[in-house]
């Protein structure tokens, strides 16, 4: 089993890096383009009626771990700023990426590039910041959120006009997981 796993997280590490070596050409040549019908064209499934406006700022302090060559993390990072966060980013190697990811439990199905901390709660990958923000004003009880792999379309994945459907996950210390948002496109 040990061997067959470090297959596989030998395979999303490449992945991974090949990816953010392919970001970041995409957005060296083209620049980081806004998408302005992201937040038009949401679809809420879990109960989001808690206001998120009212959040303290030191609330919105995240730190935002990520590896040297990807692209689509640093796309990200501009997403969550340019919504309010005080960002603390730091470039590790994946191992110790992974390591924080197992602090939380967080399920093997539910990775992608990129890994935060924020009020004790995990974030995962490319999750919008509106929410991030219902997250914390929330409280809910889970380990944390999820957006697993990069969808295209997600902060940080823009590819023009390009989406894809994605869903955001919450997850558990022991694993359950279930849809926090559902975006459709």
């Amino acid at each position: 089993m040990k061997k067959v796993f470090s297959n596989w997280m030998q395979s999303l590490i490449a992945g991974v890096a090949v990816a953010g070596v392919l970001g970041t050409a995409y957005w060296s040549f083209v620049g980081l383009p806004e998408n302005p019908t992201f937040s038009t064209t949401t679809q809420t499934v879990a109960n989001s009626g808690s206001p998120t406006t009212d959040l303290a700022p030191q609330a919105l302090n995240i730190t935002v771990y990520r590896t040297p060559t990807c692209g689509c993390c640093k796309g990200w990072v501009e997403h969550i700023k340019q919504n309010g966060f005080q960002v603390t980013d730091i470039v590790k190697p994946e191992s110790e990426i992974q390591t924080i990811r197992q602090k939380y439990n967080l399920p093997s199905d539910m990775a992608s590039c990129h890994t935060s901390e924020i009020a004790g709660y995990l974030v995962e990958g490319h999750i919008p910041a509106k929410d991030v923000k219902r997250l914390i004003a929330q409280k809910p009880n889970i380990a944390g959120i999820s957006v697993p792999g990069m969808p295209i379309g997600t902060p940080g994945m823009e590819m023009g006009d390009r989406q894809q459907s994605f869903d955001v996950f919450a997850f558990q210390k022991d694993g359950q997981t279930k849809v926090f948002n559902s975006y459709k496109f």
